[in-house]
C-alpha cells in the first residue's frame, strides 16, 4: 500500500518539473513601446532598429556598435544571417508627433539579448541594450533615447497560473485513480473475506480490517482528488490580470507617439 502514497507525494516536484522543463528556455516574443516626443530628432523622422541576437559573443558585438555603425554594417550583416538564426532585426521609422501601436516582435524562444539603435543627428552612441523577455517602454526625446524595463511577459507558457492549474488537475487525476484502486482492492478483499468467517477467522479478521482501510482510502482519495481537480480548473479558466506589463514614467517630452513605417 506504500507505493501509491509515494506517487502522492513526489507528484507535484514532477509535475512542476515537467511544466518547466517543457517550456520555451527563451523568449518567444517581444513587446516594446514607444513614446516619441515631439521634439524627437529635432522634429525629424528617426529610423529606429531592434536586434535580438541568440550568441552571447554577438550581442556583445553588437552591444559596442554605434547606432551609426550599425546601419552602416546593417546590411551586410542581414545578408550573413539569411536564416535568422543569429539574430531577429525590425526597423521602424517614427515620425514626432503621432500614435504609435505597440510592438511585438516573434522570437525563437531561446536565450537572447536585445539592442536598439536610434538614427538621431545628434552625436552619441545612440544604442541600448535591454532584455527580450520582459515589456519595453522606449522613450524618443530630442536628442537621445531612453529604455525602462517592465514585467516579464515571455516565456507565456511558464506562468504560475498555468503551473498551479495543471498541477492541481494532476493531482486530481491521481486522488481519482487512488480511490478507484482502493474502490476495487477492497471490493476483492470483500469477496474473499466472505468465504473465510467460518474456516479462518485470523484471516478473515485480517480482510475486514483492509477493507475497512481501504474504503477509508477510496474516500479520501476520491474526496481530495475531486478537490484538486476543482481547484485546477478554477486557477486554470480564472482570467489572468490585464494589467499592462509596461512601467509607466512621466516625462514632460515624451509628449505623443510616432507614425511608423515597417519593413
Amino acid at each position: 500500500m506504500k507505493t501509491p502514497y509515494r506517487i502522492l507525494r513526489a507528484l507535484p516536484a514532477l509535475l512542476c518539473a515537467l511544466a518547466i522543463g517543457c517550456g520555451p528556455s527563451g523568449p518567444t516574443r517581444l513587446v516594446m513601446k514607444f513614446d516619441v516626443s515631439r521634439k524627437a530628432n529635432d522634429d525629424h523622422p528617426l529610423q529606429v532598429e531592434v536586434v535580438v541576437a541568440y550568441d552571447a559573443e554577438l550581442v556583445d558585438e553588437l552591444d559596442r556598435l554605434t547606432a551609426n555603425e550599425w546601419f552602416e554594417q546593417r546590411e551586410q550583416r542581414i545578408r550573413s544571417n539569411p536564416d535568422g538564426a543569429a539574430f531577429t532585426y525590425k526597423r521602424y521609422e517614427l515620425t514626432p508627433g503621432l500614435e504609435v501601436d505597440d510592438v511585438e516582435l516573434p522570437l525563437r524562444g531561446v536565450p537572447a539579448q536585445g539592442i536598439l539603435y536610434a538614427g538621431y543627428y545628434s552625436r552619441g552612441k545612440h544604442s541600448a541594450r535591454f532584455d527580450p523577455a520582459r515589456a519595453q517602454s522606449v522613450q524618443f526625446r530630442q536628442d537621445a533615447f531612453r529604455v525602462i524595463a517592465g514585467r516579464i511577459t515571455d516565456p507565456e507558457g511558464v506562468s504560475a497560473q498555468s503551473v498551479i492549474g495543471w498541477t492541481a488537475i494532476g493531482l486530481g487525476a491521481v486522488g481519482v485513480g487512488l480511490g478507484t484502486y482502493f474502490a476495487i482492492s477492497s471490493s476483492d478483499k470483500a469477496t474473499e473475506a466472505s468465504g473465510l468467517q467460518q474456516r479462518n477467522r485470523e484471516r478473515y479478521n485480517e480482510l475486514v480490517a483492509e477493507v475497512e482501510d481501504d474504503r477509508l482510502g477510496m474516500y479520501i482519495s476520491y474526496g481530495a482528488g475531486a478537490v484538486f481537480l476543482l481547484t485546477g480548473m478554477v486557477v486554470l479558466l480564472w482570467p489572468e490580470s490585464d494589467e499592462s506589463p509596461f512601467r509607466e514614467i512621466v516625462d514632460d517630452e515624451a509628449d505623443g507617439g510616432g507614425l511608423v513605417f515597417r519593413w
